[in-house]
């Protein structure tokens, strides 16, 4: 028996990036995802939606039923059962070809143009903090149809400029490629005008959101409130996720 829980911050993110995925899309997710991984479960289980599924793991269609959350969404035995294997220099071909239409990413640092920070924290030659790196991110930011961003809602993370532009959403908003940003309070869609608060979530208060944040962000005039995942959708979340590591990532 999956126990109750009452939806945390984490989970409404879960929730929003799942309604992002549309039908048709090729969405492909990379290493420490956790909450990617979930948001696509969720997609399918919930929102019916009918997507291929591929991942770092170098799984093609997964079977959802199958995923449990481990702490590197890197492992191979996370997605199992699936129909066959696209490696992932194969992926790379499709994001080249623009093939790839959906993509989630992470970030330590997010800025006005989009641009994200996964290499270090204050300069490049003597950092405070050397972070994991972008892996490919730098490669595949240009070339993917769709990006959403995931990333903590605070003024250290959304700041007015990087420390150091590991993915370009400056080229991103050049080349007109849809670039959006979930946070732990709301949506935000990057344009040629800057930042804009696309919806926040049903809990949060739309002056706080834009005060919490060091960049600049102005307010859609189409604003509006996202809502917590229903008794379904969180059981499903919970039953893939039995541990809680998505809250062990620090968005609440």
């Amino acid at each position: 028996m999956v126990s109750q829980i009452k939806p945390r911050p984490t989970d409404y993110m879960i929730k929003c990036m799942a309604e992002l995925i549309n039908d048709g899309d090729i969405v492909y997710h990379g290493l420490a995802s956790q909450i990617p991984v979930l948001s696509m479960i969720l997609a399918r289980e919930a929102l019916g939606k009918d997507f291929i599924w591929l991942s770092v793991t170098e799984a093609y269609m997964p079977l959802p039923e199958t995923i449990r959350s481990y702490p590197s969404s890197g492992d191979p035995f996370s997605e199992k059962f699936g129909v066959g294997i696209v490696p992932t220099y194969d992926v790379f071909d499709l994001a080249a070809q623009g093939r790839i239409d959906l993509m989630f990413f992470g970030a330590a640092q997010v800025d006005e143009n989009g641009n994200t920070n996964l290499s270090v924290i204050g300069r490049y030659d003597k950092p405070k903090v050397r972070l994991p790196g972008g892996a490919a991110t730098a490669y595949l930011f240009p070339l993917v149809k769709r990006i959403v961003v995931w990333a903590r809602h605070d003024k250290r993370t959304l700041v007015r400029r990087v420390d150091f532009v590991t993915g370009q959403g400056w080229l991103r908003i050049k080349k007109g490629l849809e670039l959006l940003l979930c946070t732990n309070k709301g949506l935000i869609e990057y344009t040629d005008k800057g930042p804009i608060l696309k919806a926040v979530f049903e809990y949060e208060d739309v002056k706080d959101v834009i005060e919490n944040a060091s960049m600049k962000i102005n307010t859609s005039n189409k604003l509006y409130y996202l809502r917590a995942p229903n008794e379904k959708e969180m059981k499903i979340i919970q039953y893939h996720d039995p541990l809680g590591l998505r809250y062990k990532l620090g968005y609440g």
